[in-house]
Order: structure tokens, then sequence, then C-alpha cells
């Protein structure tokens, strides 16, 4: 039905006009088709500047006609689409006061992102970060990939991280078993650290330095504390093995240690300089070698019907019989041998002693102990250089023990340098001092006199 007017005629009071019921019934008839409209019959209110519905927990729907959209100034709502309507304008969502935007349970307010109704936000699709990512204690389910800078201050689950650059850990870092902080990686309790290449790749360290006591730097390995050893040293029956050893210039090769048949090893030079070779019980510095054991013999030992040689000497390989003596044959062999001269109860001494003139007193000559010995014959060369005088004696010695006896004959000499007369210029006599029988001598002129003498003293 069409709008009804009311006449209301040309001046007041003209009578052209509608009359009063007229009027009455076509405002009426204007009300009912206001009110049979739908927009009327939806129960909704507009009061000052709110639009509410009158109808109990109803919804309040705005729905254009085909394909209109819902339009607002500077925004548009078309479908399920909220759209800026100005050029190249923000679409903004503002909470009032610290109040947060929230959509379905996730709250934004300011620059952070909250879990309204759970501890945890779950990104489910793919995360593009152009900045950096400041995250406490995130939890990353599916692949992480980060072009820029990674920030994790707190404990952080990957299941997988690909890193293109540089990563930067402060503090603790865990990563399953392993342990990052500052310089250091270790492991959880009682782990082994395991660094294992892929396939034909190798680890490749540039210095390496292990239990603060091996250094592993380019082609070197050294110890780094003061005065340690090198050890090298295999597991059970392993054995530690080298292809080849340079030995400060010396070169050892194809030598097989502690195999069943050891191979030969051939030095061209070994040279060791300013320090020891110990080899069990023998050190070996310098021109010395010794035992290092207390009371060990230090033993030279040929193999088979080989000998020990020194310096061209060659030594018996074996023992000889008892009282044989050591021969050479004049080419560098050195045999045992029975000697025709042996003495069970003497033996022959030879000896020498200078008895000055210008000392009145008695002087020794030669000794010989009272307890091993009883007697003794001194064959005695008397020389006096100075007048050109020599002299040939035999003297015979005894004791009793408590005082020694001499006895001087079979004398020869230069006498007055043609043997017509005796020259005797050296008085002998014995005695017995701590234990020992002394032949004495006394000058009786000013030359000192060269005596020597072959002794062969008889035992008790």
């Amino acid at each position: 039905m069409a709008q009804e007017v009311i006449n209301i005629g040309a001046i007041a009071d003209d009578g052209t006009g509608d009359t009063i019921r007229g009027a009455g019934i076509k405002i009426n008839n204007n009300f009912d088709e206001l009110y049979l409209r739908p927009s009327v019959a939806s129960d909704i209110d507009v009061i000052q500047n709110n639009i509410s519905t009158t109808a109990s927990n109803a919804d309040i729907v705005i729905k254009p006609s085909g394909t209109g959209n819902v339009v607002f100034p500077g925004i548009t709502i078309e479908d399920n689409n909220i759209k800026s309507t100005g050029a190249n304008e923000d679409l903004k969502f503002v909470p009032s006061g610290s109040g947060s935007l929230v959509v379905g349970g996730i709250g934004f307010s300011g620059t952070s992102i909250i879990g309204t109704d759970s501890t945890i936000v779950n990104i489910n699709e793919n995360l593009v970060v152009d900045g950096s990512l400041n995250a406490d204690t995130p939890t990353f389910s599916s692949p992480v990939t980060v072009n820029s800078t990674l920030d994790v201050a707190s404990t952080t689950t990957l299941s997988t991280l690909t890193v293109s650059g540089a990563s930067s850990f402060v503090g603790t870092t865990t990563i399953d078993n392993l342990l990052f902080n500052d310089n250091i990686i270790s492991t959880s309790s009682n782990a082994d650290l395991n660094l294992t290449p892929g396939g034909t790749g190798v680890v490749n360290v540039s210095n390496l330095t292990i239990d603060s006591s091996i250094n592993l730097t380019d082609n070197v390995i050294k110890v780094t504390r003061s005065n340690d050893d090198f050890v090298l040293s295999a597991n059970g029956t392993g054995s530690v093995q080298v292809s080849k050893i340079d030995l400060n210039a010396g070169t050892v090769d194809n030598v097989v240690i502690g195999g069943t048949t050891p191979a030969a090893g051939t030095f061209t030079t070994l040279a060791f300089t300013g320090t020891s070779i110990v080899a069990d019980g023998v050190t070996i510095t310098d021109n010395t070698i010794k035992a290092n054991r207390s009371d060990d013999d230090l033993e030279f030992a040929a193999s088979g019907t080989g000998k020990v040689s020194i310096n061209g000497i060659k030594l018996p390989s074996s023992d000889g019989a008892s009282s044989q003596l050591l021969q050479t044959n004049g080419s560098g062999v050195i045999s045992y041998f029975t000697s025709p001269v042996l003495f069970e109860h003497t033996n022959i001494v030879d000896g020498t002693a200078t008895v000055l003139g210008n000392d009145s007193a008695v002087q020794v000559i030669d000794s010989f102990s009272i307890a091993t010995y009883r007697s003794a014959k001194y064959h005695i060369q008397i020389s006096d250089a100075t007048d050109d005088r020599y002299r040939l004696i035999d003297a015979n010695v005894t004791h009793n023990g408590s005082s020694a006896f001499v006895s001087v004959f079979a004398g020869v000499d230069n006498g007055n340098s043609d043997g017509s007369s005796v020259y005797d210029t050296l008085d002998l006599s014995a005695d017995i001092n701590s234990g020992n029988v002394r032949l004495l001598g006394q000058v009786n002129n000013d030359n000192n006199q060269v005596v020597k003498f072959v002794r062969r003293p008889i035992a008790v």
C-alpha cells in the first residue's frame, strides 16, 4: 500500500482539507503499514547510539541484499571478510585500556600474543619470522627454519631445526642429551659424547686438547703438562700399530714388535740427543749403560754360537773350567785356557817404591797381611840414578805373629862402575804394624833409591 497523505487545505480552516476523521483514518493506515514491515517486527531497538534486540538471546543480523555488502565508514564487510575501504589504510582492532583483542581464545595485547583459555598457543601452519624471534619456553613439533636470528632464553624443544647462518646461545642450552654453555659441550649423566660423521665424512678439528693433557694440532700430538710422559697403550691383547715411524730423522720400517716372528729392523741413523733410553732394567745415557734395579748384573748375550764383541774383541759365549784363564789369539778372539803355572798357597806380585835419600827415617817399601801370609820371598832391584849404581838382591821375610824377621843374600851390583866392589846404600829391615808385615828401607847416603821388586808370599 502506498503512503496516504492528509489534505490540510490551502489555508487554515478554509474547509478544503480532510475531515478530522478522514485524516485519522489515513494516519491509522500509515501506521498499520509501518508496523507490518519486517524491520519493525524484528524486535530491534535503536536508542540513541545503541542498537539492541528485545527478544531474549536473539542475534542481531545485518544482511545486505544480493551482491551488496555491509559498509561502514572506512570498513566493508563482505561475506566473512572485513577489509579497509581506504587506499593503503591499516585495518585496526583497538581494545580499551589494558584490554586485549581476543580471537578464538588467542589474545592480542600490544605486541604480545597470549592464550586466554590455555597456557599454550599452537601455530599449526608454517611460520615465517623475518626479524628476531624471542621465545621463553617454546615447543616446535615441526621443522623450524629461521632465516635471521632465533634468540632462545629458556628451555626450547625442537623436532627439526635448520640453521643457514651463525647460531648464538646464551646460558645453558639442552639438545637431547647434549648441554651447550659458552664454549663447553657436555652430556647428561654418564652419557658418552660421540662425534660421528656421515658416510665418508670425517670429524675435522683444527686444534684439540683432551683431558687438559694431550693436544692435537695439525699433524702434531703432544702432551701439555710439564714433565708428563707420552703413553700409547692398547686394550687387552690389542697392540699399538704404527705404519711408519720417523724418530728425529731416523726411520724404523717393517719391524713387528711383539710378533711371533719379529722382522729385522734396519736403522740408517738413530740418534738420541740430550736424553736417556730406559728399557726395562737398563738405562743408556751418553756413553754409559747401567742396570736400573739394585744389585742387578749388566748382561750382554749373543744369539746361538755368536759372541759378544767389544771394539772388535770377541768374548767367549760360555764359562771355562775351574781355574782357567783368558787369553787372546792375536786376532780379536778371547778364549779360556789352562795355565801351566797355577798356585794354591802362594802367588806372585810385583811393585815399586822410591826411598828418599834426604830422609834418614825408615821408609815402607811393601807390606802384606799377617793373617793371610806367613812368609814372603822378595827379588829386589835397587837403582841409584844419581851415581849410576844398581844392585839386585834377594830377601826372605817371615813372622811369628808379633815380630818380623828379614834375611838379605845373593846380591850383585856394579860397585865402582866396574863391579870390583860392593855398592850397598839401602839397609833393609822388617816389622809388624796394624796387622801387616812391612818391608822397610833406609838410605845411607843422600841419593834417592828406586826399588822395584817381585814378591812371592806363602800362606799361613
